[in-house]
């Protein structure tokens, strides 16, 4: 049996050899398409498991903290803590947003963790490769090497300066996005900057145009 394949392939070696190439290309495109379909589901998968939480609380009738945008008091942890069964719980904010260093933005997700530890307080980075973790309430972030960040690069989140003290590594949101985490404190002022400009936006684009009053009824605000 040997002897007869090895007299068919040198009988016909040109349809041999584009038959392993063909096989071999077959191969190697399920191997690539495997591999992007793993790094893709990996990928998607690294805020929830940065997160490290069990359960999320959120505004009412939303679809959650990554599908639609989600605001609930600040001092609701304390309420959550209080329940039984409830062995921690923190606040974190998440913003997509674009982040300034000198002349050029990048496109991240900033992170606004509160003050803790990693592994204990939700939304810390897990590990670092080059730096510390943040230590104080402003001014410091970490970032992923995807953003081009190095330390003590001086970033602009709005109108505040912080200064990368420690740098991540593969930590991306659902869509690509480089993570840049910063404290709470400054989040939240960067999140409340963003509305105000806004406003100051709309109120210019205004000026000069005859006003009309509208007649104001009693709004209902969302359950939180």
């Amino acid at each position: 049996m040997i002897s007869l394949a090895g007299r068919d392939i040198l009988h016909a070696w040109g349809k041999f050899v584009f038959t392993g190439v063909g096989l071999g290309l077959l191969i190697g495109v399920t191997l690539v398409m495997a591999g992007l379909y793993r790094g893709m589901v990996d990928d998607g998968k690294v805020l929830l498991d940065n997160s490290g939480a069990d359960l999320w609380v959120v505004q009412r009738d939303t679809l959650g903290p990554y599908a639609e945008s989600s605001s609930i008091h600040d001092d609701l942890y304390r309420t959550i803590l209080a329940m039984p069964g409830v062995s921690q719980a923190a606040n974190v904010t998440y913003l997509t947003m674009q982040v300034c260093k000198g002349s050029s933005d990048v496109r991240a997700m900033v992170v606004g963790i509160a003050p803790g530890s990693p592994g204990v307080t939700p939304g810390w980075p897990a590990y670092l490769v080059a730096g510390r973790q943040i230590t104080r309430g402003h001014y410091e972030a970490v970032a992923d090497v995807a953003t081009g960040f190095r330390l003590g690069d001086r970033l602009t989140i709005r109108r505040n300066q912080d200064t990368v003290v420690g740098l991540t590594w593969r930590m991306v949101s659902s869509s690509g996005d480089p993570m840049v985490f910063i404290a709470l404190k400054d989040a939240k002022q960067a999140q409340f900057l963003q509305g105000q400009r806004r406003d100051l936006a709309g109120a210019s684009s205004d000026r000069g145009r005859p006003r009309t009053q509208s007649p104001r009824g009693v709004g209902h605000a969302p359950g939180r």
